[in-house]
């Protein structure tokens, strides 16, 4: 697993777009022995999902609210361990929605997998779940606990990073010289402090986090940190 890792960890930090992510994650896949795979992070009811399951598949999914039932998500969220699963181990039986989630995921190509599931912040939870169609799935190359849970958070970041890129105006980006400063403040220290710690002045830090505040309408620095914190900048 170690160098097709790299190749995932080498690919995320180069792509400057979803597409490039998700074709790298794709690969990391694919090499694992797999088809498809699927990002999903929730919070209360909210899922957000990023994947390359067919998009018919993708419609159903979301339309229908499966991430309520599916038994791949309720597993992941009672436990925080790398664990295999098959739809041979879902209900076949009867007209219930788990019954027909389990046909459509299976007509769909969707039949076993393995799945990578981390806790997020503020009762979140993300997951890494790569599938196949095959009945049983080959999950040898993904026993390294740690390894598996380094590949959600890569994804995990990169994601934020570029999301954050893409959905805030250029007028609006940090420069690295306040982000440097911004992310001093966050960690409690003043601009004497950060002034000592990065060899500038301290009128200049203040000149700094000043020029941030404006770019985000912030009445104060503490303002100004619960913004960039809500929106994944820093």
């Amino acid at each position: 697993m170690d160098e097709d890792f790299r190749s995932l960890i080498d690919m995320a930090e180069a792509a400057h777009d979803e597409r490039m992510i998700k074709n790298a994650v794709k690969n990391f896949a694919q090499a694992c022995g797999f088809e498809r795979f699927a990002y999903l992070q929730t919070e209360g009811l909210e899922v957000r999902t990023f994947n390359s399951y067919p998009k018919p598949w993708q419609d159903v999914y979301l339309n229908s609210h499966y991430a309520r039932i599916d038994p791949v998500v309720t597993e992941a969220k009672r436990r925080m361990d790398v664990f295999a699963w098959t739809a041979d181990d879902w209900p076949d039986r009867g007209t219930s929605e788990l019954r027909r989630f389990r046909d459509q995921a299976v007509e769909h190509g969707i039949y076993s997998g393995v799945t990578i599931p981390v806790e997020g912040s503020f009762g979140s939870k993300m997951m890494l779940t790569l599938a196949s169609s095959e009945r049983k799935a080959d999950i040898s190359k993904l026993q390294d606990g740690r390894k598996a849970l380094q590949v959600v958070m890569t994804i995990h970041y990169r994601l934020k990073i570029i999301g954050a890129t893409m959905l805030v105006a250029p007028k609006r980006m940090l420069s690295p010289r306040e982000a440097m400063c911004l992310m001093w403040a966050i960690k409690g220290r003043s601009a004497g402090d950060t002034a000592k710690l990065t060899g500038i002045k301290e009128r200049t830090v203040q000149h700094y986090l000043d020029s941030a505040r404006r770019k985000f309408d912030a009445k104060t620095v503490a303002q100004l940190v619960a913004i960039v914190k809500d929106r994944g900048l820093i």
